[in-house]
C-alpha cells in the first residue's frame, strides 16, 4: 500500500486516504487524488469555518437597518438568539424598497447568509388591532416575507428581524 507522502514509510489502512477512498468505493481517478481532511469528514469545504452570528433588523417602511429591539407589542417575534441593542453592520438589499406588504431581502455582506427571520405584521383596523408574527423563507442569500393584503384591515409589516451567519 502506498502513502500520500511518497517519502514516508507506508501508512496503515486506517490512516491512508487512498485506502479510505477505495474502501468507500470511489473510482481509481478519485483514489489517486489527495483530499483535504475537512472535505472528507464534513458536508462542505466551508464547514471548516466557525460561523459568527449577526443580527439584522430592517424597518419595513423605509427599508433601512435599525438597532435591534424587542417589540413591546410582540416581544416573542424574533429568531432564536435575538438580542436587543445591536447593529452588526450587515449589508443588504430589499425589494421593493418599502416592504410594507412583503419583501425579498438579500444579504450582500461577503460570506454571510440568512438562517432565519421573522416579521411583525400589524393590522390596524381589525378589532382589536392585532400583531402577528410571520416567518420568512430562506433560500441561499435571500429571505422572503410573503405578500400580504392591505385591505380590509390595513395590514402591513412593521419590521423584519433576521438572523445571519457569517464565515469570515
Amino acid at each position: 500500500m502506498s502513502n500520500a507522502n511518497d517519502d514516508q514509510p507506508p501508512a496503515t489502512a486506517a490512516h491512508d486516504r487512498r485506502a479510505f477512498l477505495q474502501h468507500v468505493g470511489l473510482g481509481a481517478a478519485a483514489v489517486g487524488a489527495w483530499v483535504a481532511p475537512q472535505v472528507l469528514f464534513t458536508s462542505s469545504a466551508a464547514a471548516a469555518c466557525s460561523p459568527i452570528v449577526k443580527l439584522l433588523q430592517v424597518g419595513a417602511a423605509f427599508g433601512g437597518a435599525q438597532t435591534t429591539t424587542f417589540s413591546g407589542s410582540l416581544p416573542t417575534c424574533h429568531p432564536t438568539g435575538w438580542a436587543g441593542g445591536r447593529n452588526d453592520g450587515v449589508t443588504f438589499t430589499i425589494a421593493p424598497a418599502s416592504g410594507l406588504l412583503g419583501a425579498v431581502i438579500t444579504i450582500t455582506s461577503p460570506g454571510c447568509v440568512p438562517t432565519a427571520g421573522k416579521a411583525v405584521k400589524r393590522c390596524g383596523l381589525s378589532s382589536p388591532s392585532t400583531n402577528t408574527c410571520i416567518d420568512g423563507t430562506v433560500s441561499g442569500s435571500t429571505i422572503t416575507f410573503p405578500t400580504i393584503s392591505f385591505i380590509p384591515d390595513s395590514c402591513r409589516y412593521v419590521e423584519f428581524r433576521i438572523r445571519v451567519e457569517c464565515c469570515i
